[in-house]
């Protein structure tokens, strides 16, 4: 996961400069083995990149959480706890939409507990578009939280939400959250 967010981070680096056989290095290196970290190499010009002020990341990001049991299905999951979020991060806690005010590229995660000896679907919605999904079967005497991630490219006015399909969720310290946050604004 983490040299796919590395990938991502360099994406955006690309976009404003050369980066010749860095990218290269990024792909083909295990985590463990890099000498330099990326995010630093992107806030400091090095002599390949030459001396660009470029801004990957932003100030969009939230982490919120459901307080409630869910059972309603296919209804927009309510996340009414906010554990942080940005001036510029536009969540919605009586709606449970995020609207994008800032075009780019962002990254969400979702968790869920499904209720024991459920069958439960939850789903990572983008405008009326299903882009990702938790699926989870679950005997009678087990249970076991369910984390989703999912990068999205977004445009103004695109909503990101999460839908209960299928089943009922437990929620109990913070099993039930959302967070997003923007990893590369377009110009």
């Amino acid at each position: 996961m983490r040299n796919l967010l590395y990938l991502i981070l360099f994406y955006c680096i690309y976009q404003s400069s050369t980066l010749d056989d860095d990218l290269e290095y990024f792909l083909k290196t295990p985590d463990e083995e890099m000498d330099v970290k990326p995010l630093h190499l992107a806030q400091m010009p090095n002599r390949k990149m030459g001396n660009y002020n470029i801004q990957c990341g932003g100030n969009v990001s939230f982490d919120v959480e459901c307080t409630s049991h869910v059972k309603e299905i296919n209804k927009t999951i309510i996340f009414d706890k906010i554990n942080f979020k940005t001036a510029n991060a536009s969540y919605n806690t009586t709606t449970g939409l995020f609207k994008c005010n800032v075009s780019g590229i962002y990254f969400f995660s979702f968790s869920v507990l499904p209720t024991r000896g459920t069958q439960t679907d939850v789903v990572l919605m983008k405008n009326n578009e299903r882009i990702s999904k938790i699926h989870s079967v679950l005997g009678g005497d087990t249970s076991q939280l369910a984390v989703k991630n999912a990068i999205i490219n977004l445009r103004v006015n695109d909503t990101v939400w999460v839908l209960l399909e299928k089943g009922n969720l437990w929620s109990g310290d913070g099993s039930i959250s959302f967070q997003g946050f923007l990893i590369c604004p377009w110009k």
